[in-house]
C-alpha cells in the first residue's frame, strides 16, 4: 500500500515546535533526577505534563485523520 505524500510545508513548524518542547520536557526532569527540591522545578514539572498531554491528544487526533482519509482513497 502506498501512502501519499504529505504536503510539503502543511504542519512542519508546529511539530517542530512540539519535538523542541519534548526535548525541553526531558531537561525539566533532571532536577528530580538530582534531588533539587524547589517550588519552580515542580511548577515546572506541571507545565511540561500539561503540555506533554495537550501534544499527545493532537498526535492521536492526527493520527486519525491520517487513517480516516486513507480508508476514504
Amino acid at each position: 500500500m502506498n501512502l501519499p505524500d504529505p504536503p510539503p510545508s502543511e504542519g512542519k513548524p508546529r511539530h517542530l515546535l512540539e519535538d523542541i518542547f519534548i526535548l525541553m520536557c526531558i531537561l525539566v526532569i533532571w532536577p528530580v533526577i538530582l534531588g533539587w527540591n524547589h517550588l519552580i522545578y515542580e511548577i515546572l514539572l506541571y507545565v511540561a505534563l500539561a503540555g506533554l498531554v495537550w501534544i499527545f491528544i493532537r498526535r492521536i487526533r492526527r493520527f486519525r485523520h491520517a487513517r480516516d482519509e486513507l480508508k476514504q482513497d
